[in-house]
């Protein structure tokens, strides 16, 4: 029999620090750069109804976050995520929004900071969604490459079925 000493994050502990950090980092931070003070006026007030639609787009993106950590949290293996060095988990996830795009989460929360920059109409907010934003693609490639390399053929297959980005839609 082999004793597992691998350090694992139980998942109750897991779901606690996914929420704060997503907190922090996607709804902290921009209210925290839409108070910034630049040189001049400050920036005009944001018409209600962009206001409305920037609140809807951060409800759609933070659901689609949660519907993907939901997937991971069922997939993760009952005594929790191992703790190590490298960003790929012991599983694939395939399911939920994974069987439609291959970075939901990414897109939820390009979709949150989107909704948060409509919402506050403050360049500071701005920017920091197109950093995000321009980030992702570099940060998706580098990823594909360690999933590759643990998952091999089985990772090759899902980049063969599902998008990187937008689902397909069906054919008939």
């Amino acid at each position: 029999m082999m004793i597992s000493c691998m350090r694992r994050i139980p998942k109750p502990a897991g779901v606690l620090g996914w929420t704060l950090g997503a907190v922090a980092m996607h709804a902290a931070l921009p209210f925290e750069l839409s108070r910034l003070r630049g040189r001049g006026r400050p920036p005009a007030p944001t018409a209600p109804a962009v206001r409305s639609t920037g609140l809807l787009t951060v409800a759609a993106g933070a659901s689609l976050m949660a519907w993907a950590f939901a997937a991971h949290y069922q997939a993760a293996p009952p005594e929790g995520w191992a703790v190590r060095s490298r960003p790929a988990p012991d599983y694939l996830v395939r399911t939920g929004p994974y069987r439609l795009s291959r970075n939901p989460m990414y897109t939820g929360e390009s979709a949150v900071w989107l909704g948060w920059s409509l919402f506050y109409g403050h360049p500071a907010v701005w920017a920091g969604s197109a950093i995000l934003c321009a980030a992702w693609p570099a940060i998706v490639r580098w990823e594909e490459r360690q999933l590759l390399e643990y998952f091999g053929d089985d990772y090759r297959a899902y980049l063969a079925q599902v998008p990187r980005w937008v689902p397909r839609t069906a054919r008939h």
